[in-house]
């Protein structure tokens, strides 16, 4: 009698749910599983790139079908709008219509996108780093050129890696534009000492007016209105203050945490419903007492893999480990020819060896592009990625603190 079919659906091509499918088919390939991946976009999207792109530089596109050619995992172009936990299903919605698809175990990997509703006027008036729509990198691209032909004023929001390195792209790429970015906090002062000095020199070179220790009250037509009553004037804003999460866990009764991520275990399980599994940005550990977890393409690479190999083990009976690991360094661009790179091992605290100049644009350079072709080295040799830390003593364990 052969094996009964197991279905496993992962939800989102990001950087977590792309790499979990080609690692668990990978892992599964002996054994009867189908596992189907749905994601809104027929592309893979490389986040850290679309700083890049909106500054009109030549980004790879990346095909999601031809990414999982060979590996058998099935794709389907669509949004998932609801998750039906009682009878297993997700619902599916395409250009064509809704389906309902039955799943055995479920992987919950949207990802996060731009928080655009915490500040009133973000929605209507600011553009984002998204892929498409009407206010995202793709309509920013477009509008840029003549803006920086009469020289206007743009406006970045965030003092995240996301709102440095978009300020100093598009201040080195569009030399005529005037660009401020503004923060609520100390510029760069998580990093501290000679990061934050080099971040601030570079962004100072580059003729970008930062303003700092300004909170943002609301955002309109062409004027930022600051908590203290001020004004910020613009021709455009670029909105990179902070992540959120989509609502659909919490929608679909998932335990969540306040931000809207799926609370799992050390083994990558949603601690309200264990046949779904969740990684990346929208899920959270709830004991972090041995790892710091941050949102981070690497940190979707590294749990959207830890997902799959858990995944795996659970299609096949075998005990799960729990997740382990650590950070080895992170880059922050600063334009095409600068960035800074440095060590964080293991911790997430930033500390030496610190690499500027062209040795910091080819480290960064290297890992960004491996973060975007790990799925394609992963499908030609199934089981190869792995990750410092995952050894460690002392494991992440399941605590009792998680808040739903």
């Amino acid at each position: 009698m052969s094996q009964q079919q197991i279905h496993v659906y992962v939800i989102g091509a990001g950087y977590a749910g792309m790499l979990a499918a080609v690692r668990l088919a990978g892992k599964t390939r002996r054994q009867n599983v189908q596992i189907t991946l749905i994601n809104p976009s027929e592309r893979f999207v490389e986040r850290l790139r679309l700083h890049q792109y909106a500054a009109n530089q030549p980004v790879r596109q990346r095909p999601i079908v031809e990414i999982l050619r060979g590996t058998g995992v099935h794709f389907v172009q669509a949004w998932v709008t609801a998750i039906d936990t009682h009878r297993r299903e997700v619902v599916a919605q395409t250009d064509t219509g809704s389906q309902r698809l039955a799943y055995d175990y479920l992987l919950y990997s949207p990802g996060s996108t731009i928080d655009q509703d915490s500040v009133r006027g973000v929605r209507e008036y600011a553009y984002t780093l998204t892929p498409t729509g009407p206010q995202s990198a793709e309509a920013l691209r477009s509008a840029l050129p003549e803006l920086n032909r009469r020289g206007g004023q743009l406006v970045v929001v965030g003092g995240g890696a996301t709102g440095i390195e978009a300020a100093a792209e598009l201040a080195e790429s569009y030399p005529d534009l005037r660009v401020s970015l503004v923060t609520r906090g100390e510029l760069a002062g998580f990093w501290g000492g000679k990061i934050q000095s080099h971040i601030l020199k570079t962004l100072t070179r580059l003729g970008v007016s930062i303003r700092d220790h300004t909170g943002v009250a609301r955002v309109g037509p062409h004027e930022i209105t600051t908590e203290d009553g001020g004004s910020i004037p613009f021709d455009l804003c670029l909105w990179a203050g902070g992540f959120a999460v989509p609502s659909l866990a919490r929608e679909s009764g998932l335990a969540v945490n306040e931000r809207g991520q799926v609370l799992i275990d050390p083994y990558m399980r949603s601690i309200s419903h264990p046949e779904i599994y969740a990684a990346g940005d929208s899920a959270r550990p709830v004991d972090e007492s041995n790892i710091r977890v941050r949102m981070a393409a690497l940190t979707a690479v590294i749990t959207g893999a830890h997902a799959a190999d858990c995944l795996a083990n659970a299609v096949s009976g075998r005990p799960p480990k729990p997740l382990n690991f650590a950070y080895i360094g992170q880059g922050i661009a600063l334009g095409r020819h600068e960035a800074v790179g440095f060590n964080n091992y293991p911790d997430d605290k930033p500390k030496g060896p610190i690499f500027t100049g062209w040795l910091g644009v080819r480290g960064r350079e290297f890992f960004v592009d491996l973060l975007a072709r790990l799925p394609g080295i992963e499908r030609r040799l199934p089981g190869l990625h792995f990750w410092p830390g995952r050894g460690r003593l002392n494991p992440v364990t399941a605590g009792e603190s998680a808040t739903a």
